[in-house]
């Protein structure tokens, strides 16, 4: 029995197979990684890449921008933005004919949008919907905010605790027009318990935004969301 032993001890060495000493147990073969190698280069999702192909968005938590397409020529920094940072799930909506386009950018209970148009080579900021109160007047108006006596709220200890704010480009309909989604919730509560929450008043709108050649835009259509078409945006 001892000579078998060390025939086929010898046999697995020269086979290359693995010895175990007696207190070990055999490791399971790891399977080939599906992940891509180091040296695979992120390639550019078909929604950052600007219908005409000459413009791409590349995301970054910190620094995202606009490059020339298939360079690493920036374009357009879009870092600086007025309701703050919040680009980790950031995303570019753009106009059919490339000319414009919407970031849609924010973290938390805030998200808001910027507009940008082409002039000439160089892309240029245009007003953007936080920079008017008049889609946030429409959606405290659908929510039934402006008839809330918010001095007497305060006299009884009570303020109105903002749950979310959303000011989205969903869709461009053609290369002069966009929807806006507006979304709005705002709840009564304690100032001493403000996790206490009491009544709930939000609205969720569809606005339509008609922009002119020099990219000036103007509501022209708003559509109060139901139930059931808020719960299919989601």
């Amino acid at each position: 029995m001892r000579w078998f032993f060390t025939f086929v001890v010898v046999c697995m060495v020269n086979c290359g197979l693995p010895v175990l000493a007696a207190d070990e147990e055999p490791v399971a073969a790891e399977s080939p990684s599906k992940g891509p190698s180091p040296e695979t280069t992120a390639q550019p999702t078909p929604s950052s890449v600007s219908p005409d192909k000459k413009w791409e968005y590349r995301p970054d938590e910190s620094a995202p921008k606009i490059v020339k397409a298939g360079t690493d020529e920036v374009a357009l920094d879009l870092s600086d933005q007025p309701a703050g940072n919040g680009f980790s799930f950031a995303t570019v909506i753009w106009a059919p004919d490339s000319k414009r386009f919407a970031f849609n950018y924010g973290q938390g209970r805030e998200h808001a949008t910027s507009l940008y148009q082409l002039h000439g080579d160089e892309w240029k900021p245009l007003k953007s919907p936080g920079d008017v109160g008049d889609v946030l007047q429409r959606a405290e108006n659908a929510a039934q905010l402006t008839d809330l006596a918010k001095k007497k709220l305060s006299k009884k200890n009570i303020y109105l605790r903002l749950i979310w704010w959303t000011e989205e480009v969903d869709q461009w309909v053609d290369s002069n027009a966009a929807i806006l989604h507006a979304s709005l919730r705002e709840a009564t509560a304690r100032r001493d318990e403000p996790g206490e929450m009491f009544d709930e008043f939000n609205a969720d709108l569809l606005l339509t935004l008609k922009f002119d050649a020099q990219g000036k835009w103007k509501i022209v259509k708003t559509h109060r969301m139901s139930e059931k078409e808020v719960k299919e945006h989601q």
